[in-house]
């Protein structure tokens, strides 16, 4: 099976990027390469005075026609209709934005990179002891574990031919 390649963007700081390029080759060897691309100003449009925070579906538009997978880390807080805030929001197959705002330490930058790639690769939800539990604070995204679980392991390796 050949590797998908990952695209990294950034929008603030590089090292986030260097952090999730890590984590992905980390976790995710056997199906992509990640490479860090460039530095992406977010789009105003998509800013919610009324919430202080920016709409994430409106930011993933910004790679609607992209060929590559991606994953855009951004330094502001995000949302999605129905949440008050998400880390990250992801489309299979495409890619995702991971919001750094909320984050304050480079494992849980990690943490979330890996959970948000794993739903790019097709994963959903685990109930298990997996970093693809899903996270509704911050202490429940500090609480679970950095890795994938055996069954998601296994899932993607299904999914992907391997």
């Amino acid at each position: 099976m050949a590797k998908y390649r990952i695209d990294i963007f950034y929008s603030g700081r590089r090292l986030p990027a260097e952090i999730s390029k890590e984590a992905i080759t980390q976790e995710y060897s056997t199906f992509l390469e990640p490479e860090i691309r460039k530095h992406l100003e977010m789009d105003s449009r998509a800013f919610s005075p009324e919430r202080g925070q920016y709409d994430a579906g409106v930011l993933l538009r910004t790679f609607e026609g992209y060929r590559n997978l991606f994953l855009w880390l951004v330094d502001r807080d995000i949302y999605i209709e129905g949440m008050n805030f998400v880390f990250g929001c992801a489309i299979r197959m495409k890619g995702a934005i991971l919001s750094v705002y909320r984050l304050n330490s480079e494992e849980l930058i990690r943490k979330e990179t890996v959970h948000e790639v794993g739903h790019i690769l097709g994963l959903g939800h685990c109930e298990n002891d997996c970093v693809m539990r899903f996270s509704n604070s911050l202490q429940e995204a500090i609480e679970k574990p950095g890795h994938l679980c055996s069954a998601c392991r296994e899932k993607l390796q299904r999914m992907h031919g391997i």
